[in-house]
């Protein structure tokens, strides 16, 4: 499904415009490049973000524009908290959003001479220590948040739910908002919300189950349980790994070719045939770039050496061991008891988003859960129940391309891990926090960055006192 990049959903690349002036001299080339993008972003001028990225594109303009101008109008704007690496073609840097949200930036140049832009990513993190204001137990912890969520109105009141637990034990499970607004249904604890790439966290979990088997190897290419893969080059190139951690240039499946066929692509096999033949982006191993397409290979590698379809696997081996029952990945026509609509913004209020849906869930993402569900993932995760602790700890550990990224799991301060998912009328998270106890999950069926804000701001007020001894074990 969508990016889990700063919108969500999960990595959506960033998009600005060109600002006049020059910058000091002793700015590197990256940084003088990324304050440009960050003035004409806060301007929300679409005639400045293209003119912007005619100049420093590698594709021109692209389709950046609308994507800056849904990021600021959902982030309100951003300033440089701390600039964390900054070379001359490399820059990372810590962003505080208007709205009181971090996210990290991240800009890559494909030369200096003349300037042009390789990538540039972004994602929600946590707040930096020191600038939020810890409640002091669980029980303060579960008054300011429902405080939080009872001042939220207009637009940005909350539609979703959202679940702490602590030790195992749950702080707090609320709902607020509709699950269908035409038939007046509520949104409740147990509602099925879409969780986007949050499938990724499954799919990851699948495959390492099956490497732990001895079925996969994760430095063999894919061409080893592939042999007729349409492109033999790619194949025999990208690992099982690199398509874990978003390093194998398989590329995106959000493209004109899918819009033209999203009504038909049902099954893995048939988003294999329109995206088959398509060789390597860049050199398998040399840089991250997210890759909603390298986890629906993933699924179909799973489908092959387990001799199961991926949605039979995942709830036998993942949904029924942690007791997640409302878990699934139905197609949107299917009729499902307690799912949830979702909504995004329209020119006379909230429109459902049912058009722009792909047919079903897959590897990728477009899943749905429950809070409940998600906190029993993650109790499982965490007990053993779903993966050895070596495993897991691969998983959940920096791959060497980025410092925020494993393999299915995004990396948190402190040793915790998770992921988020997006796409307009969706937004997830789920934080698993083993050093701390805690679990945090919010689900929306709003647009981005609606959950992700709430985890955030959870994560601005745990309590940090005695947390040496709240270390997690079930």
């Amino acid at each position: 499904m969508s990016k889990r990049a700063i919108t969500l959903l999960a990595l959506l690349p960033l998009v600005a415009a060109l600002t006049a002036g020059a910058a000091p001299a002793s700015e590197t080339p990256a940084l003088q490049v990324f304050k440009q993008w960050l003035g004409a972003f806060n301007s929300g001028d679409s005639a400045r973000i293209t003119a912007f990225w005619e100049k420093y594109g590698r594709n021109g303009a692209d389709d950046r524009v609308a994507g800056d101008l849904r990021l600021r109008t959902m982030t309100g704007g951003m300033t440089i908290y701390r600039v964390e690496e900054d070379t001359d073609t490399h820059l990372v840097a810590l962003m505080k959003e208007n709205r009181g949200t971090y996210s990290e930036s991240t800009l890559d140049l494909a030369s200096v001479n003349p300037l042009v832009i390789a990538g540039m990513m972004g994602h929600p993190v946590p707040p930096p220590e020191g600038s939020g204001n810890p409640a002091a137990s669980d029980d303060q912890l579960a008054g300011r948040v429902q405080e939080h969520v009872a001042a939220m109105n207009g637009p940005d009141a909350f539609s979703g739910a959202i679940l702490i637990a602590h030790n195992g034990k749950i702080v707090v499970d609320q709902a607020l908002g509709m699950a269908d607004e035409t038939n007046h249904i509520r949104n409740t604890v147990d509602t099925q919300f879409c969780i986007g790439s949050m499938n990724k966290m499954f799919t990851a979990v699948a495959i390492l189950q099956l490497v732990g088997q001895g079925k996969l190897a994760l430095d063999k290419p894919i061409a080893t349980y592939w042999p007729d893969y349409p492109n033999r080059d790619l194949a025999s190139r990208v690992t099982i790994r690199e398509l874990l951690n978003h390093t194998g240039g398989t590329g995106d499946i959000f493209t004109p070719e899918y819009q033209a066929h999203r009504e038909r692509t049902r099954t893995l096999a048939d988003y294999v045939k329109l995206f088959g033949s398509r060789p390597v982006a860049f050199e398998p191993g040399s840089r991250m770039e997210y890759s909603n397409y390298g986890f629906i290979l993933l699924g179909r590698i799973i489908e092959l050496v387990s001799g199961e379809p991926y949605q039979k696997y995942v709830q036998q081996h993942i949904y029924l061991p942690a007791g997640m029952m409302h878990t699934d990945s139905r197609p949107e026509t299917d009729h499902v008891n307690g799912r949830a609509i979702g909504y995004t913004p329209g020119q006379n209020g909230p429109v459902p988003n049912t058009d722009r849906m792909p047919w079903s869930g897959t590897s990728a993402g477009g899943g749905y859960s429950t809070v409940r569900d998600l906190f029993l993932f993650a109790e499982a995760l965490q007990s053993g129940k779903l993966l050895g602790p070596e495993l897991l700890r691969e998983a959940t550990h920096a791959s060497p391309m980025r410092p925020d990224y494993g393999m299915g799991f995004y990396v948190l301060p402190d040793g915790g891990y998770g992921h988020g998912g997006g796409a307009p009328g969706i937004n997830g998270e789920l934080h698993i926090l083993p050093h701390s106890g805690y679990v945090l999950v919010a689900l929306a069926n709003r647009d981005p960055r609606m959950a992700t804000n709430m985890v955030d701001f959870m994560t601005s007020i745990l309590p940090t006192q005695n947390l040496d001894s709240n270390n997690h074990s079930s």
